[in-house]
């Protein structure tokens, strides 16, 4: 840090040493020009004797030992300095030694050019003095000027030898330092050379001559005495590859390569996944159109009047049974079928015989479950949302804030001023104009520095009445010595004062300090403009790329004639758009509540600044959690608007209008309504409360999702189960138990279809390791399945009491009232089952053509959807989660754009157990530092080499290394390291006691491992000193390393347990870059990892356990959805009787409305994250509940063929999908496109509309098609009802042949022409066209009673072994969903 200093006492002692009046000189060998000190001072420092007498020896041993280590070229010489002068000399480039010595050719040539300026026994013979003074009573003269000759080549090789040398303090070069980042060797020289009148740093002005005289009176110095940086010293070795790109040879950094991308999956020139999806598709479409031809051959070649009679049908049928299906798997899924409705009707006969006690029952579970609401906690943390317990990345994470310290909490503020024009200005320093953005001009400075003030004075209150200010909160780098708050920003660079931006000095501005400052952070002071420092007052650097933002990053070509240069690109500060306060916070593990209060604090001024100068934007670490919580809660208003527009839409279309006002209290369904959208609450609410006994912490996503998904699947059965009943009422009060037992016995096992495979589906979906998906996962699974428990319970009761009261002629939700004037229930249909079954059915049975191509159409669009599946971008934009119009949004488009630097990286390096002592070892210190004497592939050169392509690794600039900072903190030369002479640690802050150095010049360059621990926890508390030691490790490394300790001495540390090494990411945008530079510091870790013997490395940033889930989001979302639609497969199969084919569409119908939503993610540019997983998931089971009930009500369906069974199962079902699922949903949906929250109108709006939407053109356009072509039409009804066995069972005796349910009647064999006329047709016949040979949709009409077979039910002797179940069959009690 005090290299500035230190580089101005050089550039003196380099002008002092040569001048002389040239009047008088003599010019030749063996003769000096300076000699000793003047006895005048000066504020610059000491002033040289003029002396043109022959050089001196040395007569003291100190004296020469300091010759032997500066300037070991003049040993046993001569010389023209004297002891003064060389221990003078010594001090100085003390801290010169911080930036160079790391690289010993390097240091050796920058010393030796300064020693043969001042100490060259043939001084004369390449120096001029070109101006002196003489002061009163003093004979000695005072120089002032000279002129130093040199070749071209010494120039050069000087440059060269140090031009690649790293900065140790600060990303860069050391020499960026002394040139101001325009370091060829002609900047080199005249930045040494200038005078401050001149725009430099010194108070002489010296001239480099390059070359010789005119009368060659003056010899240049010459080349031949300096070394390569590749080169060894007489002392030591070469530079490292780190300091010398000569020293690299084959890892040079031209060798260090981007590897090449990794080969797409392609077939033929096209995307793999595409091209296979596209032949899939061909191949289906060409079985489609291959089936349509079979069937036009098929029907030409029959005769207009072939009539195929149900003898021929029974036989083909009973042919292709035998040959196709064995007995034992129909007999047991018929038994399935038969045991579960039996079940059903059993059931419902309890709880609606008997409804009070049945609701008294559900109410007393309801209140034991939602009890334990009292345990109800709901977490907004995003950890917690995001990241699971196992967790790698949440586990480094834990890792790293136990064993060093949590991440700053950090406080930001982005000022920009559009308003303000630029400044042109000329730079005295560059002799040349610059423009200054309007960002930072005067008035912007001063509003920006009033606005830091009164962040910096915000005071906060604590509950218990205490105040917190910024002082007592913030991160404080040098403490004790320093107790300022390290707050970044440009204003550092004035000490936050408003008189340091109103000076002017020898006509140079702030803004001369602005650019000067710009390129020399450590600056402690700006000479040659200002005279104030440009260190901070916190005693650190305010960095550029994180103090400025938005300026320009162009590449340069350097000037020819400047024919050496080692960079290529440079960073245009001035055009910064921006300038971006930083206030780091100290943050604990457990406590952060004085932090919060402060930021709470900070971000409620904000709101409120104004400005006609500036415009900010701002965010603290609690902002964006505050503003996920305060507009979650707040859309939670918009949920329950959603959920009242349902539930009034629920009640005004469950009942049926009349005429007169009084009929239509009495025939309404509000109250049942009502009780269907409470069911779908009390569910909701005992699943959050059985997972509060378990001590789970809800999320928003459960609060906002799981209750919209519960009502999807509630109120379509609400729907099937009151229509059917309106459809076939009760004649009686006394009647109603019965009736609706019977009718609940028919339906319940499609309720129960649908109820399993949601909560099978969903509990797998349980199986993903994100939080926010299993939490959504495990809560619908037991949400779904205690609403359906309900249903079955607390429905069945209120159903009942309804009937009853509309029977009664009492008015809805007002029970007291009658009315005896009350008109019959109406007959008429539904307007959207008038539309299913007059319009939209036929329209699509129409033609085998048009059935054929909306086939192919869906099957094209899954395919397609399929295809581009992987083209889905993956993660969450933060703003998404924002509500409309945050502030926050601001702040992150703002980050986006301005900063210029990503956040800090930090590489783990962790010891096993047994290899802990290994550190101290000169090996295990070669595989990890980065100095001349470590391995070319220790981990930290990894990983500075990545630094260099930085566009590929992400890594911005090379690590600070506490190891090699140490060993150059132990080094006696600097005098950092030093001990009271009672062996106690002398600070080196500490000038005034005497000390001495910890480690001799004998000890090596490197410590014992009895030192290394000694000393190790010394550096790491030592402040570092702009004069005398810019080493001291506190500010950078205080908590960089976690110690092993001795059992006996807790304060004794045995070894390093763990470390860190930080360095920075490149800026980061958009969720593909932090994913990528995740990816990135993964490869680089393990590589690391290889490098390092019994240690392991893993990378760390604060944004890591946010994104590690997409590094594996599209395995898990493949493995879920797959989890979930086999789930689907599997409970289908089981619940339809065993029934494979029904199964099978049904899985079908589902995977295609999964896949189609991925289409419509690709298309609305949706990202997959934890929240669209959790819709996608949510996607299948809204799926089930839109496809299992046509699939039900086709294999119930008493169609011959399996058109006739899918136009059936539409004009029966399709009216209850789109009125109970559809429309009820959509109403819903609308009102979320409202919300306030961008999270809101994408992944629930969008994904939710995506759901409705697909679902209903599947389920009543999609899939009755395809039932029409491959449906199976060998179900148990179907072979009973077609004699295809010749016995059938039954269900209870209990059950009358009138009953209007479902007719399973036990029949004796005398039984049978009792019931042979029971069956009709005019069901199925009234949705048919039966007044044509041949209907238009390209089927036979459906048979007459005459045209009938009049055998029409079967009986059977007692059961044999292997017999079939024995049935009496109905067909007008085969519906599964009735009209609207």
């Amino acid at each position: 840090m005090g290299f500035k200093k230190s580089l101005e006492a050089l550039v003196l002692v380099l002008q002092l040493a040569t001048l002389v009046t040239t009047d008088d000189l003599v010019h030749e060998p063996g003769r000096c020009v300076t000699y000793g000190f003047h006895p005048v001072k000066s504020k610059s420092g000491k002033f040289y004797n003029v002396y043109n007498g022959p050089p001196k020896r040395l007569d003291d041993s100190e004296a020469e030992s300091l010759i032997k280590e500066h300037c070991p070229l003049y040993i046993g010489q001569p010389i023209c300095c004297n002891k003064a002068q060389l221990e003078n000399f010594a001090n100085q480039v003390k801290m010169a030694a911080g930036f160079l010595k790391h690289c010993a050719s390097c240091w050796r040539n920058f010393r030796l050019v300064l020693c043969q300026q001042m100490c060259s026994p043939d001084q004369s013979t390449f120096m001029e003095v070109t101006g002196s003074t003489v002061i009163s009573n003093i004979t000695e003269k005072k120089a002032i000027s000279f002129r130093t000759s040199l070749t071209k080549e010494y120039a050069i090789k000087l440059w060269e030898s140090c031009k690649d040398v790293t900065n140790p303090l600060f990303p860069g070069k050391s020499l960026d330092v002394i040139c101001e980042k325009d370091c060829t060797y002609l900047g080199l020289l005249r930045t040494l050379g200038d005078s401050v009148e001149k725009g430099g740093r010194s108070p002489y002005h010296t001239e480099y001559r390059i070359g010789n005289t005119a009368d060659n009176k003056i010899q240049p110095l010459q080349a031949d005495v300096l070394n390569q940086c590749n080169e060894p010293t007489e002392t030591d070795i070469a530079c490292s590859c780190d300091d010398c790109a000569d020293a690299c040879g084959n890892n040079s950094t031209d060798k260090v390569t981007i590897p090449p991308p990794s080969e797409p999956f392609q077939i033929f020139g096209m995307d793999g996944i595409a091209a296979i999806m596209g032949a899939l598709y061909v191949l289906l479409a060409l079985l489609i159109g291959l089936h349509c031809l079979c069937r036009w051959v098929v029907r030409r070649g029959r005769s207009d009047d072939d009539s195929v009679s149900s003898t021929t049908s029974f036989d083909n049928v009973k042919k292709g049974l035998v040959k196709n299906l064995k007995v034992k798997v129909v007999t047991k899924g018929h038994s399935i079928e038969n045991c579960i409705a039996n079940a059903f009707h059993w059931w419902a006969k309890i709880c609606c015989n008997n409804p009070w006690k049945t609701l008294i029952g559900s109410l007393i579970g309801i209140g034991v479950c939602t009890a334990g609401l009292y345990y109800f906690t709901i977490t907004t943390d995003p950890i917690k949302l995001w990241s699971s317990t196992t967790s790698v990345a949440r586990q480094q994470k834990e890792f790293f804030d136990h064993h060093f310290a949590p991440f700053y909490r950090t406080t930001q503020i982005i000022i920009k001023a559009p308003s303000l024009p630029p400044k042109n200005y000329f730079i005295a320093s560059k002799q040349k104009d610059v423009n200054f953005n309007g960002v930072l001009t005067y008035p912007a400075l001063t509003a920006a520095l009033e606005l830091q003030s009164k962040v910096e004075n915000l005071t906060a209150t604590l509950k218990d009445g205490s105040t917190v200010t910024l002082q007592d909160v913030c991160f404080k780098p040098l403490a004790p010595d320093n107790m300022n708050c390290a707050l970044m920003s440009p204003l550092q660079w004035f000490q936050n004062q408003k008189k340091n931006l109103d000076i002017n000095r020898h006509n140079r501005s702030y803004l001369d300090h602005l650019y000067f400052c710009a390129r020399n952070n450590l600056s402690p002071s700006d000479s040659q403009n200002t005279g104030i420092p440009c260190l901070g007052v916190f005693g650190g650097p305010a960095i550029t790329n994180v103090v400025y933002g938005g300026y320009n990053i162009t590449d340069h070509t350097s000037d020819p004639n400047r024919t050496i240069t080692s960079r290529t690109t440079d960073d245009e500060y001035e055009t910064s758009q921006s300038i971006i306060i930083t206030v780091p916070l100290n943050n604990h593990v457990s406590d952060n509540t004085a932090a919060q209060a402060w930021e709470k604090e900070f971000l409620k001024m904000m709101k409120a600044y104004k400005s006609d100068i500036i415009e900010v934007s701002f965010s603290a670490e609690r902002a964006i959690e505050d503003e996920i919580s305060e507009s979650s809660f707040q859309d939670l208003y918009t949920v329950f608007i959603s959920y009242g527009l349902m539930f009034l839409y629920v009640s005004f279309t469950l009942g049926k209008l009349q005429l007169s006002c009084g009929s239509n209290l009495v025939q309404a369904k509000a109250g049942v309504g009502l009780a269907g959208v409470l069911i779908v609450l009390f569910s909701v609410a005992c699943s959050l409360g059985i997972f509060s006994y378990l001590k789970w912490e809800a999320t928003l996503i459960v609060i906002e999702v799981v209750p919209f998904l519960v009502l999807a699947v509630g109120v379509d059965n609400i729907y099937i189960l009151v229509q059917a009943l309106q459809k076939d009422p009760p004649k009686t009060v006394k009647g109603v138990p019965k009736q609706v037992a019977v009718v609940f016995g028919r339906i319940g096992p499609s309720m129960l279809l649908s109820a399993c495979c949601e909560t099978v589906a969903f509990s797998l979906g349980a199986m993903s390791t994100m939080p926010a998906v299993r939490n959504f996962s495990l809560y619908a699974a037991l949400a779904v399945f205690i609403n359906f428990l309900l249903q079955c319970t607390s429905f069945l009761s209120v159903i009942t009491w309804d009937l009853k009261r509309q029977l009664s002629s009492r008015y809805d939700c007002f029970c007291c009232i009658s009315n005896n004037e009350v008109e019959s229930a109406s007959t008429k249909k539904g307007i959207v089952t008038i539309i299913v079954e007059k319009y939209w059915a036929p329209a699509l049975f129409s033609s085998v053509c048009l059935r054929a191509a909306v086939v192919a159409l869906f099957f094209f669009i899954s395919c397609a959807s399929i295809g581009v599946m992987n083209k889905i971008e993956i993660g969450l934009d933060q703003t998404v989660a924002l509500p409309h119009h945050s502030y926050l949004g601001d702040y992150y488009r703002d980050m986006s754009s301005q900063f210029r630097v990503g956040p800090p990286v930090y590489f783990v390096f962790h010891n096993n157990k047994d290899s802990w002592q290994r550190f101290p070892r000169r090996s295990a210190q070669d595989e990890i530092c980065l100095g001349r004497s470590c391995s070319d592939n220790s981990a930290l050169n990894y990983l500075k080499d990545q630094s260099k392509i930085s566009s590929y690794s992400y890594i911005a600039m090379p690590p600070n290394s506490w190891v090699d900072d140490y060993f150059s903190w132990l080094d006696p030369t600097f005098e950092c390291c030093r001990l009271y002479f009672n062996g106690t640690f002398c600070p080196s802050t500490d000038r005034t006691s005497v000390c001495y150095p910890c480690m001799k010049k004998s000890d090596g360059d490197r410590p014992s491992q009895q030192l290394f621990f000694k000393h190790l926890p010394d550096f790491l508390k030592d402040n570092p000193n702009a004069e005398y030691c810019a080493k001291g490790g506190h500010p950078l490394y205080a908590s960089s390393v976690s110690f092993a300790h001795s059992r006996q001495d807790d304060n004794r540390p045995i070894a390093v347990q763990s470390t860190y090494f930080a360095t920075y990411h490149t800026p980061l945008h958009t969720s593909a870059d932090f994913i990528g530079a995740y990816k990135r510091a993964l490869d680089i870790a393990e590589e690391m990892s290889n490098s390092v013997t019994n240690m392991t490395v893993f990378p760390y940033s604060v944004f890591y356990v946010f994104y590690e889930q997409y590094l594996t989001i599209t395995d898990e979302t493949i493995v879920n959805l797959l989890f979930c639609i086999l789930a689907v497969f599997l409970m289908s199969f089981i619940l339809l009787g065993l029934n494979l084919g029904p199964a099978l569409i049904t899985t079908i119908t589902v995977a295609m409305i999964t896949a189609d939503m991925f289409g419509l993610m690709y298309v609305w540019n949706i990202t997959l994250n934890a929240v669209s997983l959790v819709n996608l998931v949510m996607s299948v089971g809204i799926s089930v509940e839109f496809s299992s009930h046509i699939v039900k009500s086709f294999t119930m369906s008493k169609g011959k063929t399996k058109a006739e069974k899918a136009y059936e199962a539409l004009v029966k079902t399709g009216p209850s999908v789109l009125s109970g699922i559809t429309l009820t949903k959509f109403v819903g949906i609308v009102v979320l496109a409202f919300a306030r929250s961008k999270i809101f109108e994408i992944f629930y709006f969008r994904m939710y509309l995506g759901i409705v939407i697909l679902g209903a053109l599947h389920s009543l356009v999609f899939l009755p098609t395809l039932l029409s072509f491959i449906g199976f039409t060998n179900n148990i009804r179907d072979r009973a009802r077609e004699g295809g066995f010749d016995h059938v069972t039954s269900t209870p005796d209990n059950i009358s042949p009138t009953d209007s349910g479902v007719n399973m009647k036990l029949s004796p064999a005398s039984s049978h022409s009792d019931n042979q006329n029971k069956l009709s047709s005019h069901h199925i016949a009234r949705y048919l066209h039966t007044n044509t040979p041949h209907s238009p949709n390209g089927y036979r009409p459906i048979p007459t009673q005459s045209e009938r077979p009049q055998v029409m039910s079967y009986t059977s002797p007692p059961k044999k072994s292997g017999s079939l179940p024995r049935y009496v069959y109905d067909e007008d009690t085969t519906d599964i969903g009735v009209p609207v």
